[in-house]
């Protein structure tokens, strides 16, 4: 039988459960804060991909295999169950649950789940079954952020999330937000030769909340097109560790803290997604507590 996921899946759902109660032991004083754990799926499942060859492309520079599209819906479930098992072991709980994804069964079963298992708490439990885009900017536009905080995970499917979205999430002042980020997706769409699709580009926009990553991973090559008629080429530096750092540098011009970035590996060692906190409260006290513990559990997830 398959193991859950794999490595980097099975690295998420430990670092949901570890951050989520050392999270209610620090709030666990705060009486006075409505406390939410959010975890949005950005349109994971939502609709298989046309039969094109545009669809195609787009599979293949998002996920090495179908077994990888296949852990990456996998996980609502048991994040979901991990998050509210700390929640229940604490001896502060979270006031309000809420799943987002925009497949129907996984949806369902969650519901299933919570009723089953979770019946004591099923009416803090909110499963909404839409676009994560759209369902985390109603829960943003509705929250009372003066007297609520919020630990958020994001974990888009490929790129689907805007960084419109992950602004906004940083300008509430009040949510701890980990982001699952598909390095995968962003280097397979990042060609060697500069030559990038219009789609492809507007998604690294998206993505990154800017233009900006073209200079940043491409020069211009010094070997120069001998013909006027013939395009100027590129050199590409787009290791792990410089998409890695430009997202973190990305990240620090929305939040007032950002946390290391741990490297998710398949089976094969190769990298998959970065996972990074970003630290939305301006409180130096609430930054140094909640850098503290997602270092210390993002550097148990880089050892070998």
């Amino acid at each position: 039988m398959r193991e859950f996921g794999g490595t980097w899946s099975e690295s998420k759902l430990d670092c949901v459960e570890d951050y989520a109660r050392a999270y209610l032991k620090v709030m666990q004083k705060q009486h006075w804060y409505s406390l939410h754990y959010v975890d949005a799926f950005a349109g994971r499942g939502t609709q298989p991909m046309k039969s094109s060859v545009a669809a195609a492309e787009t599979r293949e520079a998002l996920f090495e295999d179908e077994s990888q599209t296949r852990d990456a819906r996998e996980f609502l479930v048991g994040s979901a169950m991990r998050a509210m098992m700390a929640s229940r072991d604490s001896a502060r709980s979270f006031d309000r649950f809420l799943f987002i994804d925009a497949d129907r069964p996984s949806c369902t079963e969650l519901e299933r789940v919570v009723r089953s298992d979770f019946s004591m708490i099923e009416d803090a439990v909110e499963v909404v079954c839409d676009d994560a885009n759209r369902a985390l900017g109603d829960y943003i536009d509705s929250a009372d952020w003066r007297s609520t905080r919020a630990l958020v995970f994001l974990d888009p499917f490929g790129l689907d999330v805007g960084w419109g979205l992950i602004s906004r999430l940083a300008s509430t002042k009040a949510c701890d937000v980990w982001y699952l980020f598909s390095l995968s997706g962003v280097v397979r769409m990042m060609a060697k030769s500069g030559d990038i699709p219009q789609a492809w580009e507007s998604r690294l926009d998206r993505a990154f909340g800017t233009h900006g990553w073209r200079r940043e991973f491409y020069r211009p090559s010094l070997q120069q097109p001998l013909l006027e008629q013939e395009n100027e080429t590129w050199l590409r530096d787009a290791s792990t560790e410089h998409v890695v750092d430009y997202l973190r540098a990305r990240l620090e011009t929305v939040f007032a803290a950002v946390s290391k970035a741990a490297v998710l590996r398949n089976g094969k060692s190769s990298p998959l997604f970065a996972l990074v906190l970003g630290v939305s409260n301006p409180s130096d006290r609430a930054q140094k507590a909640a850098l503290s513990i997602a270092n210390t559990l993002v550097e148990g997830l880089s050892r070998p």
